[in-house]
């Protein structure tokens, strides 16, 4: 093979060669890209990620509203500021100043105060906003009776959560040891015994307890749960 002819086979090798290094970078670059279909349902090209799951619930006779977000039990949002816009109940979150968070995926409550002059007889709209991201939640009108003073209360939060309202020392918060649903009309919680040597504040305030039931369990909307430290000590509707 003479020299013109052993360089033209040489340029042809190679753009051959790196046609096929071209491909494998194309593919692994779709690989790598979600699809413009895949960012949501219907959505295109500009089509932004689903917002994050959150759910509500009224308290405190509607006097307040328990949210829920989840995310890492390290670093739980907070309420930075509650306003009511258009017939909206706003409700802003800040991220906690935190170094690291736990890589793990957990329900975290928070309870919000209702802005004055909203009515929880009526169905409300509630947008939480987290940042950049925000998320609306439709609350049915709170059915129930007024809440007295320092008396517990318990809401539902989404389809398997149960928010528990008591009150007690803010350092020390009960912790839920067992839920049995003893028939469709009762759900019992038992809370951990707290260790003798533990030290909390001498102060009175709102407790938020969160009670997750079995997927399985067949629990009446208009149910009760009774709670206490080994056997039930107190029953209050679920509303």
């Amino acid at each position: 093979m003479s020299t013109t002819e052993e360089e033209t086979h040489m340029r042809t090798r190679l753009i051959v060669a790196l046609a096929g290094s071209f491909v494998v970078l194309a593919a692994l670059a779709a690989c790598a890209t979600p699809a413009a279909g895949d960012a949501a349902p219907g959505g295109g090209a500009d089509a932004v990620a689903p917002a994050p799951r959150v759910d509500g619930g009224w308290l405190d006779g509607g006097a307040t509203i328990g949210v829920v977000t989840y995310g890492s039990s390290s670093c739980r949002p907070e309420v930075s500021q509650v306003t009511e816009e258009d017939g909206v109940i706003v409700v802003a979150l800040r991220e906690p100043a935190a170094d690291a968070c736990t890589d793990d995926l957990v329900a975290r409550a928070l309870e919000v105060p209702v802005p004055e002059g909203v009515d929880a007889s009526t169905d409300q709209q509630v947008r939480v906003e987290l940042e950049d991201v925000r998320t609306d939640i439709d609350l049915p009108a709170y059915s129930g009776g007024p809440i007295e003073e320092f008396a517990p209360s318990a809401s539902w939060i989404g389809d398997r959560v149960i928010a528990l309202r008591t009150w007690g020392s803010s350092s020390c918060l009960p912790v839920v040891e067992d839920t049995r649903v003893a028939s469709p009309a009762s759900v019992v919680v038992r809370f951990e015994i707290p260790p003798a040597d533990q030290v909390c504040t001498m102060d009175m305030a709102p407790q938020l307890t969160l009670v997750q039931l079995d997927p399985d369990a067949v629990v009446d909307r208009d149910a009760t749960l009774s709670f206490g430290v080994l056997d039930a000590a107190e029953t209050v509707p679920i509303r």
